[in-house]
């Protein structure tokens, strides 16, 4: 008789159409269904649904679904929990050694840029120097490096037109940073989305920010390495 009770508590509750309801409804489905004759064989009838699995128990709170609950907790767990030979953890693994690689790719090329940059600027000053001191006098070249030096203004002017920054060298290198990145990223074939996918399903993504920023002082953000500014 209580097996029929049971099964007329269990269509009962599926035709609600609820993934969740009060302990206490359950308790009073079961005494009204004829399954449990008091309010302690209720509950003692419910810590047996809740081990058999046709419910899940928790706080005040019947999950009529366990096997839903258990999915979503599936999803939740982070890649750094699973086990070492779990495929998106070895993935995830694989992009990040690649991106690393990239990222110092980049910031090689980009101290490359600085250095011929600072080349450059000492190339004009020995010229000025030897312009000033041997080939003409300083009342020649006094509009001529005045000249130079607000043109050198014009462009930190321009630069922060353009870019709504302050014309630094710190944000002039993190984003020649990031043009370079870019490119490599192209041109390698990194698939930075399939990288965000895997990064959001790990709690504690591993990135290469922490290794980068004791670098160069700075931070990038993988966002930034997608959208141009």
């Amino acid at each position: 008789m209580r097996l029929v009770n049971l099964e007329a508590l269990k269509i009962k509750l599926e035709m609600e159409g609820k993934e969740v309801i009060p302990y206490s409804e359950l308790l009073q489905a079961c005494q009204s269904m004829g399954v449990a004759r008091s309010q302690n064989e209720a509950i003692a009838f419910a810590r047996v649904l809740d081990d058999a699995g046709v419910v899940l128990l928790f706080r005040d709170k019947v999950y009529l679904h366990p096997d839903k609950v258990v999915e979503l907790v599936k999803r939740a767990i982070p890649v750094a929990l699973t086990n070492e030979d779990d495929p998106v953890r070895t993935e995830l693994k694989m992009l990040q050694e690649r991106k690393e690689e990239i990222d110092m790719l980049a910031h090689k090329q980009v101290q490359r840029i600085l250095w011929c940059g600072l080349g450059l600027a000492l190339l004009q000053i020995a010229l000025f120097f030897r312009l000033t001191f041997w080939e003409f006098s300083w009342d020649v070249m006094e509009p001529i490096a005045f000249f130079a030096t607000t043109t050198g203004i014009i462009v930190g002017y321009a630069y922060f037109l353009f870019t709504s920054r302050d014309p630094t060298y710190q944000d002039f290198m993190k984003r020649l940073f990031l043009s370079r990145q870019r490119k490599l990223f192209k041109k390698q074939k990194f698939d930075v989305e399939r990288f965000k996918e895997l990064q959001k399903k790990c709690k504690t993504p591993m990135d290469a920010t922490t290794c980068l920023k004791n670098r160069v002082g700075w931070e990038v953000e993988l966002e930034d390495a997608i959208y141009k500014d």
